[in-house]
């Protein structure tokens, strides 16, 4: 038992440092270091893999409140998902794809938009390039490229050639709710905001449906969700689909954009906050 008792007897700072060392324990070989002012994030650093942030906040929290047996399970969950995120990737070109995540995603993996591997995305995205690893998925940077013998060029032009060929058979349309369409890829969940890179296979879906304005937005990893703009109560519909996403598991953007059948750009029309879809000017 890593706790006698429950741990409400314990400080948070306590409850921190108690984690700190079993990750010290666990990982000997990598780097851990408090960022500056921030007791309760991280920054691991490993030679190949690169850096991860890891926010022990939410972790001391949930800890806090949970008998010793959970805490201690959840504790060793938390250890073996840091171990899996610092472990060096496996690059084969031909399981690399593009892929959407949202922007606070630099934050938690210390990177910024100087990598090259990295780029700007619609809304508050930024593109990735994904790497398929049979029983899990890594999220690529320029370091684990080059370690891998690999120019960032090169994983970039593969990753596009492989999103291109997967199209055609993998991409999907479903109406989970009257009103909604929603739009992702067969078997690859992770890889479903990615349709955003294409406007005019989504512009094709709309002129299908006979849609001229559509407001879309990509609340979750898993798909890109559209609302016709000339149905009665579709900003009504679009503030609440887009508050139930959010409200569960890899949220994505909070952005809400519309977008009209033939054009090739998004323009950001509406932003969620407090619950609330705000336009925006």
């Amino acid at each position: 038992m890593y706790f006698p008792d429950a741990l409400t007897s314990y400080t948070p700072e306590e409850i921190r440092a108690f984690i700190v060392q079993r990750l010290r324990a666990a990982l000997p070989g990598l780097e851990l270091e408090q960022r500056h002012g921030e007791p309760y994030r991280l920054t691991m650093s490993h030679p190949e893999a690169g850096d991860l942030v890891l926010n022990l906040g939410n972790l001391v929290h949930e800890l806090r409140s949970a008998p010793p047996q959970t805490a201690e399970r959840l504790v060793d969950t938390y250890i073996s998902l840091a171990k899996s995120a610092m472990t060096p990737p496996e690059i084969a070109l031909k399981s690399v794809y593009p892929g959407l995540r949202h922007g606070a995603f630099l934050d938690a993996t210390g990177q910024d938009m100087s990598d090259r591997i990295i780029g700007e995305g619609p809304g508050d995205l930024v593109s990735v390039i994904l790497a398929d690893q049979g029983d899990g998925l890594a999220t690529l940077n320029e370091k684990a490229v080059r370690a891998a013998g690999f120019a960032p060029e090169d994983v970039l032009m593969a990753a596009e050639r492989n999103f291109v060929d997967l199209l055609p058979r993998a991409f999907r349309a479903a109406v989970p709710e009257e009103g909604v369409l929603s739009l992702g890829l067969q078997n690859r969940p992770w890889l479903g905001t990615s349709v955003l890179f294409v406007p005019s296979l989504i512009s094709c879906v709309m002129e299908e449906r006979g849609w001229k304005r559509a407001l879309l937005a990509s609340p979750t990893r898993e798909t890109v969700d559209l609302v016709n703009m000339d149905r009665s109560g579709a900003t009504p519909l679009m503030e609440n689909w887009m508050a139930q996403n959010l409200a569960g598991p890899r949220t994505q953007s909070e952005v809400v954009f519309t977008f009209s059948a033939g054009e090739t750009e998004y323009r950001q029309s509406h932003r969620m906050f407090d619950g609330r879809l705000l336009r925006v000017n």
